[in-house]
């Protein structure tokens, strides 16, 4: 187990120093990995959690540490907030286990003193336990219960009043691992069986009926992986394609593509017949299109690396897709160093290009055409403000009610006046939001 502990630290003392993306950064150490599928998996927990716990962990850490923790080697730093979370929040670890293999790896990356400092203060902690602030209620109390900066804090508490501490709660959840059952070659039950047969236990999502929710394993190793019988994408992020409903023979626009989700997702809805454009503003982001596409089986999608907000077309478009840029605060059980960005809760530029690139897209609409208007974000000033403010200066457009047969009941009261918002809870999915759009025929 050092040598995932070992891969642990590597990762997370990768992001401290170079400000490198958790999710890239793991995925990179785990291709190709000779680490097994357990220790590949507490690798991940470890990384993500301590990433998720970070505030809470340095203030328990700095309440008795001889030394100011800015002044410790990202690798001490590390490896501290690594032996903490194994210990406050792993039950399955051993206190025992984490202060040694944590003295170990001090030894390693440290100098002569570093084995006996974290020693020492680990062993404190273990018999003192979690410390808390004094205060309960104060935004500084919240930072450090909920382990979010005071700034993010400060927002959710006067965006969502009596609901932020459940939203900065569910932040801090473990996700479900959801996968999209690809349509063009399988069925939710003999998906469920072929993943029984490699160990694999999955159950139907909440929100969609193409989503499974899988309760184990590293779905990229699987063999119904590499066949294309599926692909790993939340439920909240399906039920924007659901909600646009493309038809085969359609043509449809994805504005803002990459990774490919969505766009192999509505693929799959149109049975591969008709076109879709994938734009994405870098030209190696649309790879991934390419290459979920290929693996699917997915035929009809031509990408463009350009600018959504300007792009022209020679012929209007049936259905358009625009999933936004945003802040990202939906998914941040998923993506947590995304809580630590600067400036995070300033949303002004990103407001402006979410509209600079629905009022070029909706010009590429045709009549009677829709469009559906997406983030991964619970901020409103990204979402309702955004959608309000184009249709106060586009009375052509007006919105309809979002239904579609692989919705589940919860889904469609979620979004019946045809906007509305994904809240994460433990077995839902993540925080999204989705406005349905119509061009009026005059």
């Amino acid at each position: 187990m050092l040598q995932a502990r070992e891969t642990a630290l590597k990762i997370l003392a990768e992001i401290e120093k170079n400000q490198a993306y958790l999710n890239i950064s793991f995925q990179e150490k785990m291709h190709d990995s000779s680490l097994s599928a357990r220790d590949i998996a507490f690798v991940k927990e470890l990384v993500y959690g301590v990433t998720k716990r970070k505030i809470t962990l340095d203030y328990a850490a700095s309440r008795y540490s001889s030394v100011k923790l800015k002044k410790l080697s990202v690798y001490i730093l590390s490896i501290l907030r690594m032996g903490l979370y194994q210990m406050f929040y792993m039950d399955k670890i051993p206190q025992s286990a984490a202060v040694n293999e944590s003295v170990k790896l001090a030894g390693k990356y440290g100098h002569g003193a570093s084995r006996g400092y974290v020693n020492a203060l680990l062993r404190k902690l273990a018999k003192e336990g979690l410390p808390e602030p004094t205060e309960t209620e104060s935004i500084s109390a919240l930072s450090v219960r909920y382990s979010h900066p005071e700034e993010l804090v400060a927002w959710y508490v006067k965006t969502f009043g009596e609901k932020a501490q459940e939203l900065l709660k569910q932040n801090n959840v473990m996700p479900p691992l959801c996968v999209r059952i690809n349509s063009l070659r399988t069925t939710a039950e003999q998906l469920k069986t072929k993943l029984a047969e490699e160990g694999i236990e999955a159950r139907s999502g909440s929100l969609t009926h193409s989503a499974l929710l899988l309760t184990n394993g590293s779905p990229q190793r699987l063999s119904a992986y590499a066949e294309g019988l599926f692909t790993v994408q939340d439920q909240s992020a399906q039920l924007a394609a659901l909600a646009l409903s493309p038809k085969p023979g359609n043509r449809v626009l994805d504005a803002c593509a990459a990774p490919g989700g969505k766009t192999t997702h509505m693929a799959e809805m149109m049975e591969n017949q008709g076109d879709i454009t994938a734009l994405d503003i870098y030209e190696k982001r649309l790879r991934s299109v390419t290459q979920t596409a290929q693996r699917l089986g997915v035929l009809i999608i031509t990408t463009c690396a350009c600018d959504a907000a300007t792009y022209k077309a020679e012929k209007p478009f049936d259905k358009i897709l625009v999933d936004a840029p945003c802040s990202g605060l939906g998914v941040i059980r998923r993506r947590p160093d995304i809580k630590y960005k600067e400036n995070l809760t300033d949303f002004a530029g990103l407001v402006t290009t979410q509209k600079a690139i629905l009022e070029n897209c909706a010009s590429l609409l045709a009549k009677d055409g829709e469009l559906v208007y997406s983030t991964c974000t619970v901020n409103p000033m990204e979402n309702e403000g955004v959608v309000q403010s184009f249709l106060e200066s586009h009375p052509e457009f007006s919105l309809v009610p979002i239904t579609h047969s692989e919705m589940s009941q919860e889904a469609l009261a979620l979004f019946e006046t045809g906007m509305g918002t994904v809240y994460p809870t433990p077995e839902g999915g993540d925080g999204f939001f989705i406005a349905k759009l119509k061009r009026n025929a005059t």
